[in-house]
């Protein structure tokens, strides 16, 4: 493969990107200088030439071996990356590049330094060459020039359908088989009534409710036009009071169902040969490719509304640079967006096998002490903050709200305690470990192989009288680390954790 050049609505999209910065550089230049008419040609013909050689020493190709990237006018850098190398693909595609089979991509290599250090982004080029990477990142011994054959066969009968033309020229055995996306292994699909109810049990409903409420508050003590409008409505009738709060809600739970539509309509989850894929979006499609041994962990996640429904979300950690690619979660990746906790474990079986066990996995810990524990020092923590922060501001309203948070923390460590635990599936090889975090309960399930630690720690108290212990794994994820707790466990349970992952290694 020859190199090429990126297509030219790459060039215009780096022009938008840098324009930004390049805005805000020319304000603070007429605050501080007088220039003319000519000086800001001279400044705007000068950035769009570097724009212009910047986009033009650009290139790509591909290699039998690896995907190679050159940049830069005055220091020129050349990236290689082997296709062994390569972690996940994440791919993306606006509908505007649809109809001109045009794609961006972001290929990870999962080593330290994130994404400026160990990804190469293509933006704007033909979905072939994107399909070409995946064949190469799946097999790096399958040769270059078929996979080449099969792409100008297909587009010069104007057809993107290259799985099909490869599974055609299986028969010249030159290639192994290759399945079509129909034939996947595994397949799953998020209905539009799973985004439904995602929307309306995601907890962010309730902190836009707070931000847009002291938003107003903020602007009525300029206008006074809600206080004004306040006495009239209750010189009529409390019943409009609560219609406004009512219609106010229904305006936050349409807005978040229309944005969750638009992050993952049309959500997939498909596995073939060992890879797994995830599709969704609407106006801008997105896909990430990657393969099952790169998964660190599985997470299934209920917050107070979905525990109480049986719903739950999965996540995973992978080794990735661009793991921060969902919006809707910046940390972890959304495996799947909702689906019912007694599907959960079953599911996710499907998919990896060698992770999740068919059965529900079912954590409850020995007594009421965890939760005791923690309600406690929650109530501690948050009456030692409110008592400084009364002493600086002791009004009414401020002993109310004190209050609140206290009690809402007490329960909070409650419901903390009452999940918290840790078991081995899957015949010793896999860890469990249970938690919740501000009402979220937390299941992550991970191999010994990926965690890079693991501290076992006790008070003195703990130690002496009570017989528990903290239990602490640290896993990899991004490219970076995390940390999964789970306290107060007790210490018996804690030492046969620590003893099956030290004969795990």
């Amino acid at each position: 493969m020859k190199p090429k050049h990126l297509h030219f609505l790459a060039y215009l999209e780096q022009l938008f990107i840098d324009g930004r910065t390049i805005f805000f550089a020319i304000v603070g230049i007429i605050a501080f200088f007088h220039l003319t008419w000519w000086h800001f040609f001279i400044l705007f013909f000068g950035w769009l030439t570097f724009e212009t050689l910047d986009f033009w020493k650009r290139r790509y190709w591909l290699t039998e071996h690896e995907l190679v990237l050159t940049s830069g006018i005055l220091r020129r850098k050349w990236r290689h990356l082997p296709y062994q190398k390569i972690q996940n693909i994440h791919r993306s595609q606006w509908f505007f590049l649809k109809p001109f089979a045009l794609e961006k991509i972001a290929v990870d290599s999962g080593g330290q330094g994130g994404e400026r250090s160990n990804q190469i982004n293509l933006p704007v080029i033909p979905i072939w060459v994107t399909w070409v990477l995946q064949q190469k990142h799946q097999d790096p011994d399958i040769a270059l020039s078929p996979l080449l054959e099969v792409v100008s066969e297909k587009r010069a009968a104007k057809s993107s359908d290259f799985d099909q033309g490869l599974a055609q020229k299986n028969g010249d055995k030159t290639l192994r088989t290759k399945r079509v996306e129909d034939d996947a292994d595994e397949r799953y699909e998020t209905s539009i009534k799973d985004l439904f109810f995602y929307a309306l049990t995601a907890p962010e409903v309730l902190l836009q409710f707070a931000i847009v409420f002291g938003f107003l508050g903020h602007l009525d003590d300029q206008f006074h036009f809600f206080r004004r409008l306040s006495d009239e409505v209750l010189a009529q009738s409390l019943l409009i009071i609560g219609a406004a709060f009512v219609a106010f809600f229904f305006i936050l739970f349409v807005f978040n169902i229309i944005k969750t539509i638009v992050l993952y309509y049309g959500f997939s989850l498909t596995k073939r040969d060992g890879h797994l894929k995830i599709q969704r979006g609407l106006f801008e499609v997105r896909q990430l490719t990657f393969a099952e041994a790169r998964i660190q962990s599985v997470q299934v996640e209920q917050n107070i509304w979905r525990y109480l429904l049986g719903l739950a979300t999965i996540r995973l950690r992978l080794i990735t640079d661009k793991s921060g690619d969902d919006e809707v979660n910046r940390k972890l990746p959304t495996l799947l967006p909702l689906i019912r906790v007694k599907r959960a474990t079953r599911i996710l079986h499907r998919f990896l096998p060698g992770l999740v066990p068919e059965e529900n996995v079912t954590i409850k810990p020995d007594s009421l002490y965890p939760a005791w524990a923690m309600a406690r020092n929650a109530v501690c923590w948050l009456v030692v903050i409110s008592g400084i922060g009364l002493s600086f501001w002791l009004k009414t309203y401020t002993v109310v709200i004190a209050i609140f948070l206290i009690v809402i923390g007490g329960f909070a460590g409650f419901f903390k305690g009452s999940v918290t635990g840790a078991t081995i599936v899957k015949e010793g090889e896999v860890l469990v470990l249970q938690s919740a975090r501000l009402f979220t309960k937390k299941t992550v399930y991970l191999r010994w192989a990926n965690i890079q630690s693991m501290t076992v720690s006790q008070s003195v108290w703990m130690a002496f009288f009570k017989k528990r212990a903290h239990l602490e794994v640290v896993v990899r994820t991004d490219d970076a680390s995390t940390e999964i707790k789970t306290r107060y466990l007790p210490l018996p349970e804690a030492k046969a954790v620590y003893a099956a992952y030290q004969k795990a290694y």
